[in-house]
Formats: structure tokens, sequence, C-alpha cells
């Protein structure tokens, strides 16, 4: 604790920075668990459809789960006006939209990976500025007296460093994740869809056969 309080005032804002960091990265790491995401009771059903009462099934599970996967999954289901076209593009709109939701929280990280460095030199700019008040008063001749604040300068640049490194790393990590996690529901949205469109055309041909 010495060791930070001589880094001056400006170890405040990084102290807050770094608490902050590491609140959201803890929450994060819980909210983008790949399960509470891409719900396997979903994917199962998605995976196991054979008729329409499994396409009825699935659309009544996104009704009591919510989440991203959920949203997707209705827009494949619903909107049936649309053709298969659009549909598509309608998913993977909808894909960029929960996109959104799943990267919450992460713009702080990636603010705190911007500010940190430069409130870190701004205390080493403040301690030099002290320093150098100290040589102009006793001179080059008293090392001892300006090579402790020369010191304490750089602390400030180390804590913001400190925060900044692990900040930017997490931040790419849970930023890849959420690209692979929307990859993912687009990928069982169209295996939905084609299913979807698999099990019309059956009924199609069993009401032609009937006839």
């Amino acid at each position: 604790m010495e060791w930070l309080a001589g880094g001056g005032p400006i170890m405040i804002p990084l102290l807050i920075c770094s608490v902050v960091a590491v609140a959201v990265v803890m929450e994060r790491a819980v909210s983008l668990r790949r399960n509470r995401i891409l719900r396997p009771e979903l994917v199962d059903v998605i995976e196991a459809i054979r008729g329409p009462e499994d396409i009825a099934l699935i659309h009544n599970r996104c009704n009591v789960i919510k989440g991203p996967f959920s949203a997707i999954i209705k827009r494949a289901i619903s909107n049936t006006h649309l053709s298969r076209e659009e549909k598509v593009l309608d998913i993977q709109a909808t894909g960029r939209q929960e996109a959104q939701v799943l990267e919450r929280m992460l713009v702080v990280l990636e603010i705190i990976t911007a500010i940190t460095p430069l409130l870190g030199l701004l205390g080493t700019v403040l301690g030099m500025s002290q320093v150098f008040d100290v040589i102009a008063k006793v001179g080059l001749g008293e090392t001892k007296a300006f090579s402790g604040g020369i010191a304490q300068a750089l602390r400030t640049t180390i804590v913001g460093l400190g925060v900044a490194i692990p900040s930017l790393i997490a931040y790419t990590s849970f930023d890849k994740k959420v690209d692979s996690m929307i990859l993912e529901m687009e990928k069982y949205s169209m295996l939905l869809l084609n299913k979807i469109y698999s099990v019309e055309k059956a009924e199609k041909t069993v009401g032609f056969g009937d006839k």
C-alpha cells in the first residue's frame, strides 16, 4: 500500500479503473459461458426436428427461455411471409443486434484499456515536474533528492500498464468469444430454417399424394 500511495493522487482513478475492470471481467466470464447462451435444451430440439410438432415445441421453449439464441430462433420461425433469402438476411440482422447485447460492458473494458496508460503517463509527467522543481532548488549534485522522486513518478505508468494490459487481453478474448457464439447461433438458425423448409416440403408432398 505504501508503494501505491507513493504514486500520488493519480493512483486513485487508476485503482478505481482496476476494480471496475475486475468486476466487468468476472461478470462477463459468468454471463458469456457457452451453456448460458447456446442453451442445450434448444440445440437438442433443433437437431432432433422431424415434424411440425417439433417446430411448435422449440417455439414454445423460446418463449420460456429468454436470451439472444431464443431471439434469433424465433426470427427464423416467424416472418413466414418472407422468402428464404430474406429470412437469411433477417436472421443475420438479428444476430448483429444480439451481438450488441452480448458485448454489453465490453465497452467499459475498452475505455479502461485506453485511459489507464494515459493516466499513468499523466502521473509520471506530474511527478517529473516535481523532480525538476527539486533539481532547480538543490542542483544535480544531490542525486538522492530527485532519484526517489523519479522512482515515484514512474509508479503510475507501471500501474497504468498493469491495468491496461490484462484489460486488453480480456476485452479481445470476450470479443472473439461473442463473435464465435453469434456465428454458432446463426449456424443453428440456418439448420432450423432448412429443417422447417424440409418439413413444409414433406407436408406438401403428403398432401399432394392424398389428393
